[in-house]
């Protein structure tokens, strides 16, 4: 089985204090068929002269004005062509052999278009403070936009990887705009597939001080138009970790999953139909 192309793209606007860390928890990976891009808003900090040192290891690497983050994003995806897609912000870290489990997920299921992952967070200076439970992940509520943190809890972007072909069937680019970028796509996926969880740590968001969202997340609500009173919010939150606590100890949710008895990587389907797979192997590129 030949493994998959992934496409990783990193938006970049004065992160040098991180961003060598996010480029090194990619190219470490020493996954055969990547092509990493990195877009550049025109940095002032030293991110050119760090992203210079890794150059030749990307496909493609610019630094010019651009109109924010959502269209960094597009110019990069713009010159990547893999059959697995995913971004990272320039401040956050893949985790160790994610690349490698995600091309086997993708090669071994066709059914399955869009993973995500454990929300993990970590500080600023690489400690992991949060991991979530196994999230529960509805078609119908996150078309209307309820995954954030303040309802049932975000998608995390970092963690998330999906088909080429089901980002050219949502439209094949982010609406421009400043916050909710990720939320957007996510609802123009749901209108076709399933999210599928992956219940391991693939990737860690980090608290940075600098980010753009560091406003507890007031202007993503107010883009998304979440204007649910807090009392709502808070119960609906709670009730929903109960339902998913309750669906995953009944085995009723879809997942990927390492069973520690068999040592081995599992897909389940549903209740009673569970299929192991194998890790790809250092094969050649497709």
């Amino acid at each position: 089985m030949k493994i998959p192309k992934i496409s990783i793209v990193t938006p970049s606007y004065n992160q040098g204090k991180f961003i060598e860390q996010t480029i090194q928890s990619v190219l470490s990976q020493n996954y055969t068929n990547l092509e990493c891009v990195i877009i550049d808003g025109g940095s002032s900090d030293q991110s050119l002269k760090i992203i210079g040192k890794y150059q030749k290891k990307l496909k493609h690497f610019e630094s010019k004005k651009d109109r924010g983050q959502s269209h960094a994003i597009n110019k990069g995806f713009a010159k990547t062509n893999g059959e697995i897609m995913a971004w990272i912000n320039s401040d956050d870290i893949l985790k160790p052999g994610t690349l490698r489990l995600v091309a086997s997920i993708f090669a071994n299921f066709p059914e399955i278009e869009w993973i995500s992952s454990l929300p993990s967070t970590i500080t600023a200076d690489g400690q992991q403070v949060y991991l979530a439970q196994p999230p529960l992940y509805s078609r119908s509520m996150i078309r209307r936009g309820l995954y954030t943190r303040k309802m049932l809890g975000f998608i995390m972007q970092e963690g998330t990887f999906w088909r080429r072909s089901l980002w050219e069937k949502a439209g094949g680019k982010l609406e421009e705009v400043p916050y909710t970028m990720d939320m957007k796509l996510w609802q123009k996926f749901a209108k076709h597939t399933s999210l599928y969880l992956v219940e391991s740590c693939l990737a860690s968001y980090r608290l940075n001080p600098e980010r753009k969202n560091n406003d507890s997340h007031q202007n993503y609500y107010l883009e998304m138009g979440d204007t649910w009173p807090p009392i709502i919010s808070h119960l609906l939150k709670f009730t929903w970790r109960q339902v998913a606590k309750l669906a995953h100890h009944l085995r009723l949710v879809p997942k990927i999953y390492f069973d520690q008895n068999t040592l081995k990587w599992k897909f389940r389907r549903n209740l009673f139909e569970v299929e192991s797979f194998e890790l790809l192997g250092d094969t050649q590129p497709g």
